[in-house]
């Protein structure tokens, strides 16, 4: 019962970066940009800085997969990059003091390094034909931005969610 409210909270930004983020972004005529919302891994990355390891791989698992089935016709690859990205952020983690600062570089790097993940991923198995400076120019830096400022909007919300649900054990 008491990571109901935290599941609660991931779910619903699932369905409002799935539902929603996309007629802001991807109903203007420019296409040269793509800039892709990934609040519930941003969620996901604060909630394993706040709060446990084991509680941040579970979620992104679990939500790796819906992305997969949902978005994807690859399944796993989301799964997979998710997983191995909260985990090494974690282990990141363990050397610094998380402040706003902190956490605000530390989500930017697992963003950067899950974002990779995918991309290497993909060109591997033939999923996408973009080139790496296409890739690194109208993906990464949109998609970084966006969601830096989503991780700052978020971080002290999810800090104080973590830690009622901490107060809880």
């Amino acid at each position: 019962m008491k990571q109901f409210k935290l599941f609660i909270i991931l779910f619903l930004l699932f369905l409002v970066q799935g539902t929603v983020m996309p007629r802001f972004f991807y109903s203007t005529s420019d296409a040269s940009v793509q800039m892709v919302p990934q609040f519930v891994f941003v969620a996901l990355l604060l909630v394993t800085l706040f709060g446990r390891l084991d509680w941040g791989f579970r979620y992104s698992l679990l939500f790796g997969f819906l992305t997969d089935i949902i978005f994807t016709p690859v399944l796993g690859v989301y799964a997979f990059s998710m997983a191995l990205t909260v985990y090494l952020t974690y282990r990141l983690s363990r050397w610094v003091t998380i402040t706003v600062v902190s956490a605000l570089l530390l989500s930017n790097f697992g963003l950067l390094v899950e974002q990779f993940i995918v991309y290497l991923i993909y060109l591997m198995i033939g999923m996408t034909q973009q080139s790496f400076w296409a890739f690194l120019s109208a993906h990464l830096v949109p998609t970084m931005l966006l969601n830096a400022a989503f991780a700052l909007i978020s971080f002290y919300p999810l800090r104080r969610v973590m830690e009622s649900t901490a107060g809880k054990r």
